[in-house]
């Protein structure tokens, strides 16, 4: 229904159009000198908010508004297959925008650097891209199911998704350190970041499966709520499906947590053709010593904080990208004994690089 009228062409162009501006029309682009999509990976939480919004607006509060919701319930299937089916067929919209946006950008890439790119550093970076819409399409089916109006689907969906995607800039709204630092480790942004440096890690995919888990439970509670709202004796389960809803919540982030900081956050892929955040076999063993005196009580745990600064020289660009590469790696493999502080796009005069110049005497 979605590609049999001219609306859904009008979504799919205008999203291949937005991200195309993001990923080419900054000037870091260009002064980057970086065949990736870095630029793009600082928009799309934002584009997302606006075109998933548009996709699940209709998928519930269309039946409603057309009353064809009690005929698609009476139809011979459990209330399961309605509910993952309708979402797969949103999947399958985003989908085919993303691989629209995909080759069209690859496209770009492609004729820029005379085919000198590493393809599947593109790749993993959209398949967190598909991650992210996934995970964003599930809490705006539970947006859709509250209404049978699309302009209020659409604000409700934007709304539901709002706090994942803004996680990113607490700084703008909190002033503790720590309470930036946990909401920014929970933003969408953060937990696509290794698909945008070719790193397919468990951390992340559970955090994004979670969603999808908790999006698809408040469905299911969501439409079967005709069964338990009030039965003849005028008894309502609400607040027991509210309970079970908050105890999966929990379970989903304690199951990220627990992979987060186990060893199965070890579980790393790195699918780039360079290999561009890949530590040598030295270092990995140099870690798991580091890690096991700490676990022995042998040492205290090593703080590093870096200061990157917003213009780098083009010559120190490809430096800078390997380095902030492998601070990453060592803050997620060090464990509890390797601490990084990773300080990015710091200006000049600054409050970060005015303590930076009286500590260490960075400029």
């Amino acid at each position: 229904g979605y590609f049999s009228n001219p609306t859904g062409y009008v979504f799919l162009c205008l999203f291949v159009l937005l991200t195309s501006f993001a990923a080419f029309w900054p000037h870091e682009f260009f002064t980057s000198n970086l065949a990736n999509f870095d630029q793009l990976n600082k928009f799309l939480p934002y584009i997302m908010l606006i075109f998933i919004p548009a996709i699940t607006m209709s998928i519930w509060a269309e039946e409603k508004r057309q009353g064809t919701d009690e005929l698609l319930l009476t139809l011979p299937a459990k209330d399961f297959d309605i509910v993952i089916g309708k979402y797969f067929a949103a999947v399958l919209v985003f989908t085919v925008s993303l691989l629209f946006s995909q080759l069209s950008n690859f496209a770009v890439l492609l004729s820029m650097t005379d085919g000198n790119l590493d393809n599947l550093l593109l790749f993993s970076t959209y398949l967190g891209y598909w991650f992210v819409g996934i995970a964003m399409i599930a809490l705006g089916s539970v947006a859709s199911f509250l209404t049978s109006n699309l302009t209020v689907g659409f604000i409700f969906g934007a709304v539901f998704n709002a706090p994942l995607a803004f996680f990113s800039n607490a700084d703008v709204i909190f002033s503790s350190q720590k309470w930036i630092q946990r909401l920014f480790d929970w933003s969408l942004l953060e937990r696509f970041e290794p698909f945008g440096r070719g790193l397919i890690t468990a951390s992340s995919i559970c955090y994004f499966l979670g969603i999808v888990v908790i999006g698809i439970f408040l469905s299911m509670i969501l439409i079967g709520r005709r069964h338990w709202l009030g039965g003849r004796d005028g008894t309502s389960m609400l607040w027991h499906f509210v309970l079970r809803a908050c105890f999966l919540f929990v379970m989903v982030v304690s199951a990220v947590l627990i992979v987060e900081h186990s060893t199965l956050n070890r579980a790393r892929i790195d699918i780039s053709d360079e290999k561009v955040s890949t530590l040598s076999p030295s270092t990995l063993k140099l870690l798991n010593r580091l890690s096991s005196e700490n676990e022995a009580g042998q040492a205290d745990p090593i703080n590093v904080t870096a200061y990157v600064g917003n213009d780098i020289p083009s010559e120190f660009v490809r430096t800078k990208y390997d380095l902030v590469n492998l601070l990453r790696e060592f803050d997620a493999l060090g464990g509890s004994r390797i601490n990084v502080d990773l300080q990015q796009g710091i200006e000049p005069f600054s409050k970060q690089a005015v303590l930076a110049s009286k500590r260490y005497g960075i400029r």
